[in-house]
């Protein structure tokens, strides 16, 4: 196996400060919700509220793999171009189904879209990440 340089994650940095914010958010949402019902622990039977610790939740889910292996790409060496395309990817997507989850527990274009975006950059990035792995790095 070839010798790899590895590079400072800065691409991924900017992603990671962007979803971050976009957790808190939708974190205070939770905690405001709480707080206008009274409940500390659970969802309290509240059908608003577990709406709301659910996009919360998902986001959690979604989010965390997803800069997990944005940084492996970038620190392998990905062009930075195919880094930003993957991280904004996640971002827009992330805060489209987030809209999306909160306007309706039914269908809707933001949970659709947002659904799918996020799978194709998992995807995306995890055959990328092989890639880099079978090649040593650096493409």
């Amino acid at each position: 196996m070839q010798s790899v340089q590895i590079t400072l994650p800065v691409v991924t940095a900017l992603y990671a400060g962007l979803n971050g914010l976009l957790a808190v958010l939708l974190a205070i949402r939770v905690s405001l919700h709480r707080a206008k019902k009274r409940i500390d622990l659970g969802d309290g039977n509240d059908g608003a509220l577990l709406q709301t610790i659910r996009v919360h939740a998902n986001n959690a889910e979604y989010v965390a793999l997803g800069l997990v292996l944005l940084l492996v790409v970038e620190m392998l060496g990905a062009p930075l171009v195919a880094v930003h395309a993957l991280g904004a990817g996640l971002f827009v997507a992330r805060a489209l189904h987030a809209q999306g989850l909160y306007s309706t527990t039914g269908p809707s274009f933001g949970r659709i879209v947002g659904q799918t975006v996020t799978w194709l950059m998992l995807v995306l990035v995890c055959l990328y990440a092989l890639y880099l792995f079978w090649i040593g790095g650096r493409p």
